[in-house]
């Protein structure tokens, strides 16, 4: 909050008695300490005149002076009015009858306790938050601070403090040092200009006359209502997420210091879901820090940090784990406060912060470039938040639907799981959704579509594919035994550091059979295409490649390239110092890699001389044979197959595919002649010449 609007807001705001009494005590103080011919004695003069209405003090006991500022500025106090004066202190004190302790005092009792504040820090808490709430005690300050040549705003000035509380300046200056529980607790902060902030849910508490509760943290820091998917939704991360559940396992029950889990990965991913499922798993309690304002808007970085501090306080060690989410807003280098640029806070500052941490945090960033390396060094533990695979997200469909009372059918699920690559949590919410809109599959999946469209600008993305669509044994032809590989690879103890080049003709199967091989391992697929990793910046392709070997590794998956011939040009056609540097790249992953992956191309001529010695296996799809060809004929359109097809020797299963959906909409499913002549169609062109086929008069007959 702005500092100028802030004050305006204290000054509409006054205390009960509890604030009157402390200003009257401050004044006093003064009184006693200081001479009549001092300027805080004609401040003090001059604060009395101003606030006389307030203590309902009779003209007769005030001294004289009608311009109280005047007085102020010649410093000029009589010995006459210098003790009148401190009649009318005693008389107003006196006027005040006994009050029970106000909703301040209790939230400063509580405080006190519970992180065992001392008295003198007790004292300049509850000079700070009255200050701020009520006026007379701001202009008291203010007007000793002016005269002393300060500035006319709460600031960390241990003389004026110790003037007001009658305490020894170096015991308070000890009191506001920044490694004393008010600041390192986050209970005050210095902000711009220098000024001595109060946490500001506090303020906010006491002026709505909200009286301490049971539960501190959640009344001063806010709290989150996070879904808890179940521990099994995060599969995919594989042993991460048990090294991470049994890291902060051991961190609490050993009330470790300085531990950090560093949750990363782009937006929807489920890094707070996880979070919380983290929690549940190893039996703590999770608080969110820092995720709202006093009033429950966006709150500033300073706001946050004193969250953080304050939490770290508050909390139970042994028994908490405390969520930072958005952990860029604290370790941005600059910042903007009402358009004028502001130095962050010291990163000496940060850095110390994190390696003392006596709760354990677990932080998330979208993009952890604004962390910096030194604070990354700082984190035990970075978990990467990958979206789960398509098997995972078909069972959490299933398995979510059945928790929300919601039927889907195996299809359903994985239709919905291929329909947008998204965390656990959206399917929780769709599903969540459907059930109250009252509908089921259907409206799940017109609920995803909306989801996956904003995600897309507009657009739905592509599909993933079916691993189990279109593979068919029977019709694909390669130049190995794929039904004695594939057994041989999939049984017990079978070999797993296995490397693929599949090449031929597009359509032919390569996908398809890679992906059953996939599924018979027991392994999840992680396809990625050129246009996925292929970045327009310089070192951005390596970094992507290098990625997806990582994703592959930690997700035990089977890793498989589509237009491998990109990725692994031939270095010698290299025009592009880049265009060399991605192949090298692509070249150490591929030795060093220890999973199952897959290159297909279509063009295996221009792949790279050196690259082809690192596939173990090198299989070659081609066109179906004539047998082939009338086989799928008749398993696609239920129809004979002509004879003329043995005539188009470049043909793949595609091609009957695609030719089947054409004719579904043309109305030509039934007829031969028309089928033959689009897969006539298909093929022409290619490597073979042009065929001319159709049905001649004797065929006919």
């Amino acid at each position: 909050m702005n500092a100028r609007i802030r004050r305006k807001h204290s000054r509409a705001c006054t205390m009960d008695k509890g604030g009157t009494l402390l200003a009257l005590s401050c004044a006093r103080n003064v009184y006693a300490a200081v001479g009549r011919g001092t300027p805080e004695a004609a401040a003090l003069l001059a604060w009395l005149k101003q606030s006389s209405s307030a203590f309902a003090l009779p003209d007769a006991a005030l001294p004289g002076d009608a311009d109280p500022r005047a007085r102020s500025r010649r410093l000029g106090v009589s010995v006459q009015d210098w003790r009148k004066l401190g009649t009318a202190l005693d008389l107003a004190q006196a006027s005040l009858a006994p009050t029970q302790p106000a909703t301040a005092d209790r939230w400063i009792e509580a405080i006190g306790a519970a992180l065992d504040l001392d008295p003198l820090a007790l004292r300049i808490l509850a000079l700070s938050l009255t200050y701020h709430l009520d006026q007379r005690v701001e202009q008291l300050f203010d007007m000793l601070s002016e005269c002393r040549g300060g500035p006319t705003m709460l600031h960390r000035d241990a003389g004026l403090f110790a003037l007001l509380l009658q305490a020894p300046a170096p015991e308070v200056a000890t009191g506001l040092a920044n490694t004393g529980k008010l600041l390192a607790g986050g209970l005050l902060s210095i902000e711009r200009h220098g000024e001595l902030a109060v946490l500001h849910r506090l303020l906010s508490l006491i002026r709505q006359d909200i009286a301490p509760g049971n539960d501190f943290f959640a009344q001063l820091l806010g709290s989150a209502d996070i879904d808890l998917l179940p521990w099994d939704a995060f599969a995919h991360l594989g042993r991460e997420a048990d090294t991470a559940a049994a890291l902060l396992r051991a961190a609490v029950a050993g009330r470790e210091r300085g531990i950090s889990v560093l949750l990363y990965g782009p937006p929807g991913t489920g890094k707070t879901s996880f979070a919380a499922a983290l929690a549940a798993r190893i039996g703590a309690r999770l608080r969110s820090v820092g995720e709202a304002d006093d009033s429950g808007g966006e709150p500033s970085r300073y706001e946050r940090l004193a969250g953080l501090r304050l939490a770290q306080r508050l909390a139970t060690p042994g028994e908490t784990l405390l969520l930072f989410d958005e952990a860029e807003d604290v370790f941005v280098r600059h910042a903007m406060v009402a358009d004028e640029p502001v130095a962050a806070t010291s990163r000496v500052f940060i850095h110390r912060l994190l390696e003392n941490l006596p709760v354990p945090v677990i932080w998330t960033a979208n993009d952890i470039g604004a962390l910096g390396p030194a604070v990354l060094r700082r984190m035990t533990m970075c978990l990467q938040i990958r979206i789960p695979n398509l098997a995972t997200r078909t069972s959490l469909w299933r398995r979510m639907g059945e928790a929300e009372g919601i039927e889907l059918h195996a299809k359903d699920a994985a239709r919905l799981a291929r329909l947008v690559p998204a965390a656990p949590a959206v399917a929780a919410s769709a599903l969540r959704a459907a059930r109250l809109s009252g509908g089921g599959a259907e409206a799940a999946q017109l609920i995803v579509e909306g989801v996956a469209r904003a995600l897309g600008r507009g657009r739905l993305p592509l599909p993933e594919a079916d691993p189990d669509g279109r593979y068919d044994p029977a019709l694909v032809n390669a130049d190995c035994d794929l039904a004695a590989l594939t057994d041989n690879l999939s049984r017990p103890g079978g070999p797993r550091a296995v490397s693929f080049l599949l090449s031929g003709p597009p359509g032919a199967g390569k996908s398809a059979w890679v992906r059953h091989l996939a599924g018979r391992m027991g392994m999840p697929v992680l396809q990625k295409r050129a246009s996925d990793l292929l970045d327009p910046f310089v070192g951005g392709t390596e970094h992507r490649i290098a990625a997806a070997f990582a994703e592959a590794r930690e997700a035990r998956a089977f890793l498989v390239f589509d237009e491998a011939d990109s990725l692994l040009l031939d270095r010698a056609d290299a025009v592009r110092s880049w265009e060399i540097s991605q192949v090298n790249e692509m070249l150490t992953w591929m030795e060093a890699h220890e999973l199952p992956f897959a290159c297909t191309t279509n063009l295996e001529e221009r792949l790279d001389r050196a690259s082809l010695r690192r596939f173990l296996v090198k299989i070659r799809f081609g066109w179906l044979s004539a047998a082939q060809a009338k086989l799928a004929f008749r398993s696609v359109f239920a129809l004979p197959a002509p004879p003329q097809i043995e005539a188009l020797t470049t043909l793949t299963p595609a091609d009957f595919a695609l030719v089947h959906r054409r004719a579904a909409i043309s109305g030509s499913l039934a007829d031969p002649a028309a089928l033959l002549a689009q897969l006539a169609a298909e093929s022409e062109g290619r490597i073979g010449g042009r065929l001319r086929v159709g049905f001649s008069r004797q065929a006919a007959e």
